[in-house]
């Protein structure tokens, strides 16, 4: 039986050989977004590959294996969130909202791109999209768009505290709140109960850094203040994409039966928005 270093090594052999960029992503659902609903038709050139698993780690693993395989002479590029500069304490580049600077100041290395999004999912929340998803649940007509922005903004707006809350939390190393956390609360009432959390976790005055953060996320959408879709589009790279989605269901009770990321995911290239919304260097990588 071939022992599983030769099986590692007749692998990497045989992907040095073969005329392929390998783009390692956080998670097997990153893959299932990018390469069976947005890039489908680049599987001949490009391959997604998941490093992490259900139980994280991901981003360790896409800088391990990316530089394994560079080592090797193989062509790889890995892909991490946003929110992986907040996990290793980069608080000026994760705040940073001037996206240019943002992607030049990835502190992990020249084939490592950092999302100018919180991560994946921040990329499925353009209103037209959840719209439509939200016009075909419903079985009504799609509204205008300004009128679903006006609603996503309220929502953003009561969850804006809960997202302000744990990463100050991660900035203390602690566990962050629970995803369900805050839901059908107001602004004050999120803010009060999240204040609490900090000063029970750790003490009043890390408690008074939430103003702070609360500011720096606002602070993604300063370029806009009138709720239209591109001051949403800026405003949402600040946020917990995964939490807003859980929000979102609840909102509009829509259930858990449908995994509703993958049809967004669907919904946003079929409704011509995935350029609109996906950083430039996607389609570098992509066009080999």
């Amino acid at each position: 039986m071939a022992s599983l270093k030769n099986l590692e090594s007749g692998d990497l052999a045989e992907r040095r050989y073969v005329a392929k960029r390998y783009v390692y992503l956080e998670s097997e659902e990153d893959v299932q977004i990018l390469a069976e609903r947005w890039f489908n038709d680049r599987g001949a050139k490009v391959e997604f590959q998941a490093a992490g698993d259900d139980l994280g780690g991901g981003c360790n693993r896409v800088i391990a294996q990316v530089d394994k395989d560079v080592e090797n002479g193989i062509d790889a590029v890995g892909i991490l969130d946003r929110d992986s500069l907040a996990a290793r304490s980069h608080w000026d580049a994760f705040f940073d909202a001037a996206d240019a600077s943002c992607s030049n100041r990835s502190p992990f290395g020249e084939r490592i791109y950092v999302l100018r999004c919180w991560e994946i999912e921040n990329y499925l929340l353009h209103p037209v999209v959840i719209e439509s998803f939200l016009a075909d649940e419903k079985g009504r007509s799609e509204r205008p768009e300004a009128d679903v922005n006006r609603e996503l903004f309220d929502i953003l707006c009561d969850l804006v505290p809960v997202v302000a809350g744990s990463l100050v939390l991660t900035s203390y190393g602690q566990r962050t709140l629970e995803k369900g956390f805050g839901l059908n609360q107001t602004f004050l009432g999120n803010y009060a109960q999240v204040a609490q959390q900090i000063e029970s976790r750790l003490s009043p005055e890390a408690a008074e850094s939430l103003d702070t953060c609360i500011e720096h996320i606002v602070g993604f959408g300063d370029a806009h203040h009138d709720r239209s879709t591109a001051h949403w589009l800026e405003l949402i790279r600040g946020i917990d994409g995964k939490r807003f989605v859980v929000w979102l269901i609840h909102h509009y009770q829509l259930g858990k039966t449908r995994e509703i990321r993958f049809h967004l995911a669907s919904l946003t290239r079929n409704r011509g928005v995935l350029e609109a919304v996906l950083d430039d260097f996607f389609f570098k990588l992509v066009n080999t």
